[in-house]
């Protein structure tokens, strides 16, 4: 028996500020966002189940606030907190990148394929590998405003 890291995703309760830039679904190998996240995975743990919820603080922004919900935040408590864009990763110094301040915890780093698709980076900002059965992208879920 597989165990997955699924949780439902809360679509009530309080929502940061700003303009709705996008809503982004994905799935990832468990262990690896695990610890760059600082959370307890269990070895039976193969997997995580995300949704991003980014918000502008004005049109053409590049920072604004955002919701996320995965292994690590339970149903009723979604991770909250504030996103920046930055130049460069070290392959490639003109990626844009989303910054991700999760309170308490280190930032999480995703790089703009496209207006629909983010790539998880590691701390080093290195593009993470994924398997057979997992990648580590997010897929915009809604039309683009």
């Amino acid at each position: 028996m597989m165990l997955l890291a699924t949780p439902a995703f809360n679509q009530s309760g309080p929502r940061p500020g700003g303009l709705l830039l996008g809503v982004f679904d994905g799935r990832t190998p468990c262990q690896e966002l695990a610890a760059i996240l600082e959370e307890k995975a269990s070895p039976e743990c193969i997997k995580i189940k995300w949704r991003l919820t980014l918000y502008q603080d004005k049109p053409g922004g590049k920072e604004g606030d955002f919701e996320i919900l995965g292994f690590i935040y339970k149903r009723d408590n979604p991770g909250n907190g504030r996103w920046k864009t930055i130049r460069g990763t070290p392959k490639n110094p003109e990626a844009v990148v989303y910054e991700l301040d999760l309170p308490g915890r280190p930032p999480l780093y995703l790089q703009q394929a496209d207006d629909n698709i983010f790539f998880f980076l590691d701390q080093d900002k290195q593009l993470m590998i994924g398997n057979r059965d997992f990648s580590y992208t997010l897929n915009r879920v809604n039309k683009q405003l």
